[in-house]
């Protein structure tokens, strides 16, 4: 029989509930000012964005950023076509009205070893990537039938991690926001992520793989909200 999950403190279960309440469940809304308190660092933002990343892929998801938070205000980080950017939660919430869903990683601590703080680090360094259109497109062109045969057992390797982690530049975890919202043009912008693939990445960089057994570059909105790492906690409403 299906239930639903209480908000913000659902029940733990099995793989199959984690799926159900976080799929299934009608979007659960609070206003902005509710619920801008209860955001933790790291926490997932998924979009209902429609267009053509969720009608290729398996979900109704078509971006991903993270929360996090710079003295008492939250900040989204995103990886866009363009680069990464650190917008205000309210300027995110309004450009994305009554589509945002919060996830949280690692809810009932089931993953000791996760380190919150190691995730936003990695995604704050990562404002200096390129996007990863080549990823993007690989993980479309994934989609047709047989295709999946050219790249063997790449497509459930993670091997490019330890590359891509060598290939942003430092960052000083006391920087201001006006540093980390600035790009530093004068090195070679190498790295380069889609929105789902930085935030895997960045959980693999915090001490969890979410997504087990399927390399980074072919991760889908769709993926990690399936995830049992992660729970749906609510919907912003519209400003």
């Amino acid at each position: 029989m299906k239930t639903q999950s209480a908000p913000f403190f659902p029940p733990s279960g099995a793989f199959a509930d984690a799926v159900q309440s976080s799929q299934n469940a009608p979007p659960y809304y609070i206003p902005f000012e509710r619920g801008r308190f209860l955001l933790r660092d790291a926490d997932l933002l998924l979009v209902r964005s429609g267009g053509v990343v969720p009608w290729l892929g398996r979900g109704v998801h078509g971006h991903v950023a993270t929360v996090a938070r710079w003295n008492s205000e939250p900040f989204v980080l995103e990886t866009r076509p363009g680069g990464g950017r650190a917008v205000p939660l309210d300027a995110f919430l309004r450009r994305n009205p009554r589509r945002v869903d919060v996830f949280r990683p690692n809810p009932d601590g089931r993953w000791p070893e996760y380190r919150p703080e190691r995730c936003v680090a990695f995604l704050r360094r990562a404002l200096s990537a390129r996007y990863g259109w080549r990823s993007v497109f690989a993980a479309a062109f994934a989609r047709l039938p047989g295709t999946r045969r050219l790249w063997g057992a790449a497509y459930f390797d993670d091997a490019k991690f330890a590359d891509a982690t060598s290939r942003f530049p430092e960052t000083c975890a006391s920087e201001c926001l006006d540093a980390v919202r600035r790009l530093d043009r004068e090195r070679p912008r190498r790295a380069s992520f889609h929105c789902a693939e930085a935030r895997a990445l960045a959980d693999r960089w915090a001490g969890v793989d979410a997504i087990p057994f399927l390399s980074d570059r072919f991760v889908e909105p769709a993926d990690l909200a399936r995830s049992p790492f992660y729970r749906y906690q609510f919907t912003f409403a519209a400003l």
